[in-house]
Parts: structure tokens; C-alpha cells; sequence
């Protein structure tokens, strides 16, 4: 990716944790030893891609029904961007956008794993598969039907307390998108130049957040122009019966 001069001027705004921080990361909650962040997907609606390119057809999400990139958010205990992996076909999944991320890959230069220490991202459902270093809560559809009260009451809690400590990514993914909408609700450049913006933005809210300037948001009042609420997927808010 070509760096941006943002990159220059805010060298270390935005980087990985080395081991050491990671290490104290992960005493932060009593309840999740371990966790050094929290991971989500992001979609930024683009322009409809011109000509009669093939291709165009994987930035059209049919569930949002619009052009969009997909993009791979790692935030940390304070909310501060520790990870941005942008531009991916609005087709993408975030599982899929993860499998084709440095993060995935690479993942021994990110995380330390032992016999006696695990480091993880928490995660929402849609990062099946990656329980190597997620930790994500439990879809409704993995229940046994066969599940007792107990078993019913566990998975509740354990749910809810996942969702109260994972809403760190959705209020700076929700920051992002109310500070920079015109990026974030139709971006009109050319999609080359949607990851330097992205984590240009990204560098710009961790300099803002890292010393309070006018940080104050209230991601609740931001919605999509279908109506979604940008920035909280709202998923986590759900029981098992859906509601």
C-alpha cells in the first residue's frame, strides 16, 4: 500500500501491540484472560463501478443491495486502532476477508500462543472457523436443541458479556464513519485510493482520540440511508429466540 504523508506526520498512531503490551493487554479483563483486542467487518458504500467489467459484480452486496468495500478493524482495550486491513469486494465475508489478511497468514508475527498463554481478538459469529485466535460468541444456531436451562443460561451470559466488552470495536468503527461520512457513506474515488484514505482516517481518529479532542460521538444518531445503523451490527444484542 503507498503510504500517505498522514503516514509520515503520525508515525505510531497506528500499530500492532510488540509483546510486552500485548502482554498487559491481555490481563485487562479478569473474565477473557488473554484478549488483546476486538475484531470486526465494516462495509463503505462506493460508487457503481463503471464500464462492463466482469469483476464489478463482486463489489455489489446483495444483502445491503449497494456497491461496497469491506474492510477488516482491530481495535484495543481504549478503542484505538491497532489494525486496519481495507478494500475488500463487497462480496467478501469477514471470514473471508480475514483468511486473505496479513493478520491470518502471518499470524505467529501477531499473536503469542503456548501450551500455557493464549492471546485472541474477541469476534462476532461471523468469524467461524478462526478459533485459533478468536474467541467469538455463540450464534443462537450452535445451541443444542437439546440444551437445558443451564446450558441456555450460560450461553446467555457468556453472550452478554462478550457483547459488553466487543462494543469497543462498534463505537470506533461508528467514531470513524460520523467523523469522515463522506468516505464512509459513498465513497467517489477511485477504489485504489479507498485503503490510503481509510487508514488515513483511522491514523487521524487515534491522534484525536489519543488526546481527547472533541472525541465526543453519539454513534446511535448516525444511520445509513437504509436505515441500518452504521458502525453497531446490533447482532450481539440478540437471544437465542431472535429478538
Amino acid at each position: 500500500m503507498m503510504p500517505s504523508c498522514i503516514d509520515y506526520a503520525c508515525e505510531g498512531e497506528l500499530v500492532w501491540p510488540d509483546a510486552e503490551t500485548r502482554s498487559r493487554l491481555s490481563k485487562e479483563i479478569p473474565e477473557f484472560s488473554g484478549c488483546i483486542g476486538f475484531i470486526d467487518g465494516t462495509l463503505c458504500k462506493i460508487k457503481k463501478p463503471g464500464g462492463e467489467n466482469a469483476n464489478n459484480i463482486q463489489y455489489y452486496n446483495g444483502r445491503k443491495s449497494i456497491y461496497c468495500l469491506n474492510n477488516i478493524v482491530v481495535v484495543d482495550h481504549q478503542g484505538l486502532f491497532i489494525y486496519i486491513d481495507p478494500g475488500y469486494p463487497g462480496t467478501f465475508h469477514d471470514v473471508n476477508c480475514l483468511r486473505h489478511s496479513g493478520i491470518s497468514q502471518n499470524w505467529q508475527k501477531y499473536f503469542t500462543i503456548t501450551e500455557d498463554y493464549q492471546e485472541y481478538l474477541l469476534g462476532d459469529p461471523g468469524y467461524m472457523g478462526e478459533d485459533a485466535f478468536i474467541m467469538r460468541r455463540v450464534d443462537r444456531r450452535e445451541i443444542p436443541e437439546d440444551a437445558d436451562e443451564n446450558e441456555l443460561s450460560a450461553i446467555d451470559a457468556y453472550n452478554k458479556m462478550h457483547a459488553g466488552y466487543r462494543i469497543q470495536v462498534e463505537w470506533g468503527i461508528g467514531g470513524m464513519k460520523r467523523k469522515f461520512k463522506r468516505m464512509m457513506k459513498g465513497f467517489d474515488a477511485s477504489r485504489e485510493m479507498f485503503p490510503i484514505m481509510f487508514r488515513g482516517a483511522a491514523i487521524l481518529i487515534n491522534f484525536i482520540h489519543r488526546r481527547r479532542l472533541d472525541f465526543s460521538i453519539d454513534v446511535g444518531e448516525y444511520r445509513a440511508d437504509d436505515g441500518d445503523n452504521i458502525g453497531w451490527d446490533g447482532d450481539y444484542l440478540r437471544s437465542r429466540d431472535g429478538n
